[in-house]
């Protein structure tokens, strides 16, 4: 009984040693699942995305000429303005006050005329003196000034109109310091009145009526009003803010073409060139759409800008003319994507850079001939951020495998293709 069951036992161990090995054979003859592409010459691109804003072509900056608080504020983002219609106002309390004073030192003035001192009192002299510093002083502001108005006037961001009334008033502020110390002059020369006196005084009231125009032309300026008409964008004050001459207080927008604005690193502009195509991409609730845009315009410097991360980077500005689809909605502000396609290669071998692997000294890839894996060295060239040329080790037609670290991928495995 003993040796009867003594022969079951090793049947049984042989039994499940010949399923043991008929399992391991099969595994290994069994094919191998694998994703397979189709070698197929392509057209690959190197490319890089921006982000772009709509703009308007037309617009005109508004800036402020005058230091000062802002005290009124007529106008909104989106706002539409008419030509001349009133923006905003800044304070002229302090201007106003100085123009008194002129109005008051002109009666002074011609009071002091009619008493016609034969000699020149020394409180005469100090207050001439105190005017020639205060003009002084105010052709150190006004000359300030005038720098700011004449940078903004070579940007294009202030009329020929505001350039030469600031011009205008340096003008006057010199002939008013000049009138001024002629005037100091001859009160140190007058010892009596001489014929010189009526000069004397026609030149005081007419330095002192400059100074009025001038103040009252700074008044003047503290109401800004709309230079065109347009809609109102770009609103950088709020009321109460204080300003300076040459701050740009908002843009108005004229017009009905516009462009797109992006700004690209400086690292990227030299591979962008005027008049290269572009891809612009606006998202609409999860369905992309997509048109073409020219280069019309690269800025010929760059401008430090902080990035999403808060680093600080060199970026170029370049305008593109977008060529809108037909019943596209238009509006200044929206945000859009701009593809650069900065090199392109025609009719090429290319495949997905995760499907090479290192082998020997150089690159290989996994390759199905007559149904069964090879490694297939291969040399490569171009490449952009997903795909490489392959320049040699490929022919159109051939089947490579995309994952090279397949489990039990190896030479002479059976594959089978799955889609």
């Amino acid at each position: 009984m003993r040796n009867v069951k003594g022969k079951v036992k090793f049947v049984g161990v042989i039994i499940i040693g010949i399923i043991l090995v008929a399992a391991i054979l099969y595994q290994s003859t069994k094919p191998l699942n694998a994703e397979l592409l189709e070698i197929q010459p392509q057209s690959i691109a190197s490319t890089f995305v921006e982000e772009g804003k709509i703009v308007p072509a037309d617009k005109s900056p508004v800036y402020s000429l005058i230091s000062g608080e802002i005290v009124k504020l007529n106008v909104e983002e989106g706002k539409q303005v008419s030509k001349n219609d009133l923006l905003a106002v800044v304070d002229s309390t302090e201007l106003e006050f100085q123009l008194k004073q002129m109005e008051a030192e002109l009666t002074s003035l011609k009071g002091e005329e009619a008493d016609r001192y034969r000699k020149p009192l020394e409180s005469s002299i100090k207050s001439q003196e105190l005017l020639v510093e205060k003009a002084k002083l105010d052709l150190a502001a006004i000359e300030e000034d005038f720098k700011r108005i004449e940078n903004l006037y070579q940007e294009g961001a202030v009329s020929a109109k505001e350039y030469e009334d600031a011009q205008n008033m340096l003008e006057t502020a010199k002939l008013n310091l000049r009138q001024q110390e002629e005037a100091l002059a001859l009160l140190y020369e007058s010892s009596e009145p001489t014929s010189g006196s009526e000069q004397f005084y026609a030149g005081r009231v007419e330095a002192l009526r400059s100074q009025m125009e001038l103040i009252k032309y700074r008044i003047e300026k503290c109401r800004i009003t709309a230079p065109a008409e347009g809609i109102v964008a770009n609103l950088a004050v709020t009321k109460g803010d204080v300003v300076n001459p040459g701050l740009k207080l908002l843009d108005i927008f004229t017009g009905d073409e516009y462009l797109v604005e992006v700004f690209i690193l400086a690292e990227s502009a030299a591979s962008v060139t005027e008049g290269m195509k572009v891809k612009l991409i606006q998202d609409r609730k999860g369905e992309d759409v997509s048109f073409e845009g020219v280069v019309e315009k690269i800025a010929p410097a760059a401008v430090d800008m902080i990035s999403a991360l808060g680093l600080e980077e060199s970026r170029v500005k370049v305008t593109i003319k977008p060529e809108f689809p037909e019943n596209f909605r238009v509006f200044a502000g929206i945000e859009l994507d701009v593809e650069f396609t900065t090199d392109k290669r025609e009719d090429v071998l290319a495949v997905p850079k995760n499907a090479l692997f290192p082998y020997e000294k150089g690159k290989a890839l996994w390759k199905v001939e007559g149904g069964k894996a090879k490694i297939q060295p291969v040399e490569t060239g171009f490449e952009n951020d997903s795909h490489v040329v392959i320049t040699k080790g490929l022919a159109p037609g051939d089947l490579i495998i995309l994952n090279p670290q397949l489990d039990g991928l190896k030479e002479g495995k059976k594959i089978n293709n799955i889609k």
